[in-house]
């Protein structure tokens, strides 16, 4: 087995699910701060960087607007999903310098 190759997949599946992950986190913020803004009396000082944390964090801001989310049947954003890509990310990074050159 080419643990070359290997290193290269995980890295390139690695970013290609952080990148998913971080859409889905800014689509689903987005939409929470423009419904918020939205509604008689909200706030009109909040952004989508407000909720930066809740990219990596189901803290307690993060873990109540993932609860109401899903209590009105939006489908939250998973922290868990960055992780996931941000370790494939470094695994394939230390595979890749790790492993030795493909014998030719």
């Amino acid at each position: 087995m080419d643990f070359r190759k290997l290193g290269s997949i995980l890295i390139v599946l690695g970013a290609v699910v952080a990148g998913a992950a971080c859409a889905w986190w800014y689509a689903f913020y987005s939409s929470v701060v423009r419904e918020v803004t939205s509604v008689p009396g909200g706030s009109t000082q909040i952004s989508v960087m407000d909720a930066k944390s809740c990219l990596y964090s189901s803290s307690d801001f993060c873990g109540l607007i993932s609860g109401a989310a899903r209590m009105l049947g939006k489908t939250p954003y998973e922290p868990m999903l960055f992780w996931a890509g941000l370790a494939a990310l470094v695994i394939g990074v230390v595979v890749r310098l790790a492993a030795k050159p493909a014998a030719a």
